[in-house]
């Protein structure tokens, strides 16, 4: 796991990478900056896009780990890292470690030009922002990855992870209180914004936000060991 780990990040040092943080940096002070007309804050501009960067970091797990197979460099992976558990896990990882990545760099960013365009945010309210923003950022590169190897092809894995955390969702929210409390992108969504649902609790939304990816990812690394690589 450790040497997948290893490469993967370091695979991740590139200009794609830098260009996906420009990105994510320039949409949240596009935010942070529209803030300002609407009499709101640059927090809450931080916080408006703050699902929006992370549905991002979910696309970018989702074609990190897809488009391994669809370019043949899944078995170098795999000799490398000698074991199927390993080189799963290590690419998961990676792709959790860029979510944070992601969420600390727009973070600081947003921090640096707040002063700019109104209240300076307190230290501790900018912190947990940015903490909820890496929380979900990380739950979601959870999904993504186990999105791409579940289909192993780049337009499908997104047109799963971003169908669902979009649309989706948006057709089964308000229905039911117990269903919208199961609804992962619905709770994260919440968790950028600085709150919880009613009745709930903030470790009960941790659990409702990650739990149903990770037994995804369960899944996924299950068919994973099973299925050749060629398939």
């Amino acid at each position: 796991m450790i040497s997948s780990y290893r490469a993967e990040t370091l695979r991740a040092l590139s200009r794609s990478s830098a260009a996906f943080l420009a990105l994510c940096t320039a949409l949240t002070w596009f935010s942070m900056v529209n803030a300002g007309p609407q009499h709101q804050t640059p927090l809450w501009g931080f916080r408006q896009v703050a699902i929006f960067t992370a549905t991002l970091v979910l696309g970018r797990a989702a074609v990190v780990a897809a488009g391994d197979f669809g370019s043949g460099t899944i078995r170098p992976w795999l000799i490398s890292a000698r074991t199927r558990p390993g080189t799963f896990l290590g690419k998961l990882a990676a792709s959790a470690t860029f979510g944070l990545v992601t969420a600390l760099v727009t973070g600081l960013a947003g921090e640096a030009v707040s002063g700019l365009l109104g209240p300076v945010p307190a230290p501790a309210a900018m912190a947990l922002a940015v903490a909820q923003l890496g929380f979900a950022c990380v739950a979601l590169a959870v999904f993504g990855h186990a999105a791409g190897m579940l289909t192993r092809s780049v337009p499908v894995a997104l047109t799963v992870a971003i169908g669902w955390i979009l649309p989706a969702e948006a057709v089964l929210q308000g229905h039911s209180a117990t269903v919208d409390r199961w609804l992962p992108g619905n709770v994260l969504q919440d968790f950028t914004l600085g709150g919880v649902a009613a009745g709930s609790t903030w470790a009960g939304a941790a659990v409702h936000a990650t739990l149903p990816f990770l037994a995804l990812d369960a899944i996924a690394l299950a068919l994973f060991l099973r299925r050749d690589v060629n398939d």
